[in-house]
């Protein structure tokens, strides 16, 4: 069976070993985003709105 991983909200990949997993600040949905975007401070959206760097 397949282990479901999470996606990063930015880009949709699989995270790697230096994405990261963290509750949005407004709502405290998960937000998971991988190492590329992060180390680019690619933005993303979560769905109540919340936008971060």
């Amino acid at each position: 069976m397949k282990e479901n991983k999470m996606r990063c909200i930015s880009c949709g990949k699989e995270l790697d070993e230096e994405g990261v997993v963290f509750p949005c600040p407004k709502c405290g949905k998960l937000i998971a985003r991988c190492g590329h975007c992060r180390k680019r401070t690619i933005k993303y959206k979560c769905e109540c709105s919340f936008e971060g760097p």
